[in-house]
């Protein structure tokens, strides 16, 4: 079943889906930034938890809508078609790049955030399992804030230019 979306709501040559993908790329960055101030700094370990089952739900269903958009419109080398950069090393580079980062992000998100769950349990609070939270979370933190970047660079470059 190949369902037709409207297309662009800024005018890129992509179908809202897309815009949906960015708008949560958006979102997700300061969200990254304010949940790592909160337990950082005020050591608010609930609402960090909360923030990060937050984001990751409201990922999960946009990766969903995101690798739907991919299989309707053939890939995304398919879908950047009549961009400017075209088949550059640039944008190709960013593709794989920010596909890279994408999955390990899911990855990291995937096993850190059940296991983080099971470990600290409904009211979070250091303990054996912390260094290792921290040090995953630090790089699932860079991770995802890089993918957003990535993600960002790629709808301009192949949707917008």
């Amino acid at each position: 079943m190949n369902i037709s979306f409207p297309p662009s709501i800024f005018g890129a040559r992509c179908d809202v889906l897309m815009d949906i993908v960015v708008i949560s790329m958006v979102v997700i960055l300061p969200l990254l930034w304010y949940s790592y101030k909160k337990v950082k700094v005020e050591r608010n370990y609930r609402l960090h938890k909360n923030i990060q089952l937050t984001m990751f739900i409201i990922l999960f269903f946009v990766v969903l809508l995101f690798e739907y958009d991919m299989k309707q419109n053939g890939g995304i080398f398919a879908m950047v078609k009549g961009s400017a950069y075209e088949g550059t090393f640039f944008l190709n580079f960013m593709i794989y790049f920010h596909t890279f980062l994408s999955i390990t992000t899911s990855l990291i998100w995937i096993l850190l955030i059940p296991i983080s769950f099971n470990k600290f349990g409904e009211n979070p609070k250091p303990g054996k399992f912390s260094k290792t939270h921290k040090f995953w979370g630090k790089i699932g933190m860079w991770d995802m804030a890089l993918t957003c970047i990535t993600g960002l660079i790629l709808y301009i470059f192949g949707f917008l230019l």
